[in-house]
């Protein structure tokens, strides 16, 4: 017989549940199916997190929502008494365990041994696998549907902040750590800008873009200041200089545009009148001209170039898009502009994402409160992947926290 394996009665009464001996072996995942990985790291729960939402499961949804909003609600709710139910399972079984007097001395043992166990444990990672997708997918949808969570393009601009020669050597420092990130993760980089001596001053920084899945998750972790310290090869003294790494969606920004151009006949207002210029035999007798206003932008063009009512209504909603194009280029562009202001703070040393202590060789991350060893190790990459993981889960969490307000606000 298995040291691990517990002998138990066909059939034991816990609380108000009943649990065969052959229930839980032959049913594993059962209840909640094996799915698939939805994010690119493992997004765990917190015990405050699942309180909520197992309290969620029994509250009522306010009649003042939408039905959209009703049914993606409805469906979170039926995530969270499964989740509720995986608990309880686990609950239950440890119960069994303590009734036949196996848990007390061997309790790491059930824990990395016993099959059943594993199964149900099995079970509630799915549960919150496919709660946490749920709730991401209500944020996206009702919270923030300007996110960027999905997108799988990113430019990355870095940027000399205070120290002179030694933030610019630092910056193409920064460049090779991405670089390298990127061969690791499988992520294409192509280095627009590589700066250069006249960076000083001039705006300009290193210019990268990165494609791959999910990519923009990853890099947005890295917005902020880089603070390094060490001693430069013509110093004698410590000198503490920053790098400022910004992070844009250019691809959402365009594809943002090509939306808002897509115009709806109800957006139009057509108006005709007779053509001016001189002679023609009917130039003013007929309303050829064209105006077309586009109501939301009030954005209008007027066009009067064929004697064809039909073609200059043609062409009138061919260049109202041209136009309108201009219009939210202009509008994006400035949003972007704004954006980027507020990434860079003020470049300030003591606002500071990181710090890269050369001396110490330490690498010590004040967002994930995490310190590594070995910076050289660092740059190559594969301790980046294992920060950038805990950075998501913390960017995940606040999230979540986040839409979790929005659906409670949405109940009773």
């Amino acid at each position: 017989m298995h040291r691990g394996m517990l002998l138990l009665p066909l059939s034991l009464r816990v609380g108000r549940y009943v649990v065969r001996n052959n229930q839980v072996r032959n049913n594993k995942g059962s209840f909640f199916p094996q799915v698939r990985r939805f994010l690119s790291c493992e997004i765990p729960l917190t015990e405050g997190q699942q309180k909520l939402l197992i309290d969620l499961g029994d509250k009522n949804v306010s009649p003042s929502c939408d039905h959209k909003t009703f049914v993606k609600i409805t469906k979170i709710q039926n995530a969270c008494r499964n989740l509720k139910l995986a608990k309880e399972e686990i609950d239950v079984y440890k119960q069994l365990l303590r009734e036949g007097g196996d848990l007390g001395d061997r309790r790491n043992d059930w824990e990395d041994g016993d099959e059943d166990m594993k199964a149900l444990g099995c079970n509630l990672a799915n549960a919150q696998a496919i709660l946490t997708q749920e709730i991401l997918d209500f944020y996206k949808t009702h919270v923030n549907v300007d996110h960027h969570l999905d997108v799988h393009e990113a430019t990355i601009e870095i940027l000399p902040g205070v120290g002179g020669q030694e933030a610019k050597l630092f910056c193409r420092e920064l460049l090779g750590m991405y670089e390298n990130y990127c061969r690791v993760m499988g992520y294409e980089c192509e280095v627009k800008c590589r700066g250069g001596e006249d960076t000083k001053g001039s705006g300009k920084g290193i210019v990268a873009h990165v494609r791959g899945e999910n990519v923009y998750e990853d890099f947005i972790q890295e917005i902020g200041i880089h603070r390094v310290q060490r001693i430069p090869v013509n110093c004698n003294k410590m000198q503490t200089s920053t790098s400022i790494v910004l992070v844009f969606n250019k691809k959402k920004m365009t594809d943002n545009i090509e939306k808002k151009i897509c115009i709806s006949k109800c957006d139009l207002i057509f108006e005709t009148k007779r053509s001016g210029g001189a002679g023609g035999q009917s130039v003013n007798k007929n309303e050829t001209c064209v105006k077309v206003t586009h109501k939301p932008t009030n954005v209008y063009v007027e066009v009067q170039k064929t004697s064809s009512q039909i073609q200059n209504r043609s062409i009138a909603i061919d260049m109202l898009k041209n136009k309108l194009y201009c219009f939210y280029y202009d509008r994006e562009k400035a949003q972007m502009m704004k954006k980027r202001k507020d990434q860079m703070q003020s470049g300030d040393r003591s606002e500071k994402i990181r710090t890269y202590n050369f001396t110490h060789n330490t690498v010590t991350d004040h967002i994930a409160n995490v310190q590594y060893s070995d910076i050289d190790q660092f740059f190559k990459g594969n301790k980046l992947v294992c920060l950038i993981n805990t950075r998501k889960v913390l960017f995940y969490h606040r999230i979540i926290d986040e839409t979790l307000k929005g659906i409670l606000s949405r109940t009773a």
